[in-house]
């Protein structure tokens, strides 16, 4: 249950932060052996089943003003906490998507393509170790805990997949890892 809500509270962390990383990832080449393709399918599955929870989750939040402000304040929260971290979210998220443009426009030269891709990286790099040290602050990890119990507990409400969708995202995780070969060359 608290992975779960953890992985929630990540999706809502880095749709605030970086909305636009989909369509860089998607921007890269698609080539690959069968292993590549099924993480595809698995990564495809996952997709799917995430845009259903953001759908489950968008109608919570409509439905229940008292916890849209709470999220907000998480969000302004984490944001001032991030920016304390020397980082700023809104010129991140504006360099993020001028370089997913740039990505997607095709018009890269190979070099060019990779050049970008280097900078989104390091770009990423900056926004996480921002994040992640915003995240270690205690008010934070409480309003944090606070608001996935809320904010589940509403959606569980709200339609009854979610316990569902859930599940199924966490098996989907344990099987895009297993398919995906890490730096060491084993797999898991």
């Amino acid at each position: 249950m608290i992975k779960r809500a953890t992985s929630i509270l990540a999706i809502a962390i880095a749709a605030l932060t970086f909305g636009g990383m989909t369509s860089v990832a998607s921007a890269q080449s698609n080539t690959g052996s069968a292993d590549q393709q099924q993480a595809q399918q698995l990564m495809q599955q996952y997709r799917q089943k995430a845009s259903q929870l953001q759908q489950i989750h968008k109608k919570t939040i409509a439905a229940n003003p008292k916890l849209a402000a709470e999220q907000e304040k998480f969000e302004k929260q984490v944001r001032k906490a991030v920016q304390d971290q020397g980082y700023d979210v809104d010129k991140g998220q504006q360099r993020v998507e001028e370089m997913a443009q740039k990505l997607q426009s095709g018009d890269l030269s190979d070099s060019e393509r990779k050049a970008v891709m280097k900078d989104f990286q390091a770009e990423r790099q900056q926004m996480v170790k921002a994040r992640d040290a915003a995240l270690q602050k205690p008010d934070i990890q409480a309003a944090g805990k606070k608001l996935q119990s809320d904010t589940l507990t509403a959606m569980k409400k709200q339609d009854s997949k979610t316990d569902q969708l859930l599940t199924d995202m966490d098996s989907l995780r344990t099987k895009l890892r297993a398919a995906m070969p890490n730096p060491s060359g084993n797999n898991g």
